[in-house]
């Protein structure tokens, strides 16, 4: 696959962990302001459902580029580390 492919695909994985932390950050705040346990709920898992969505896309973009770097083993992955807010 040429550069040109390849350094896209690192673009977009670098927006997308921006855009996770943007929401760990808004979930953060939301905390500190004291909203709606429920309404913070809410958002976490959305940011985690766009997080995992994102992670599937550049699994899928890596491979078709020919770059790889998900083939291991995915058993012992713990489903909910890393969430975003704790939920």
């Amino acid at each position: 696959m040429n550069n040109a492919i390849r350094q896209s695909i690192q673009e977009v994985g670098e927006a997308m962990s921006r855009v996770n932390q943007a929401f760990q950050v808004y979930v953060e705040e939301l905390k500190a302001l004291g909203k709606d346990p429920t309404e913070i709920k809410q958002v976490a898992q959305n940011a985690d459902t766009l997080r995992d969505s994102g992670h599937i896309y550049m699994s899928w973009a890596r491979h078709y580029a020919g770059i790889g770097g998900d083939e291991a083993p995915t058993e012992d992955i713990d489903e909910d580390e890393g969430r975003i807010g704790g939920f």
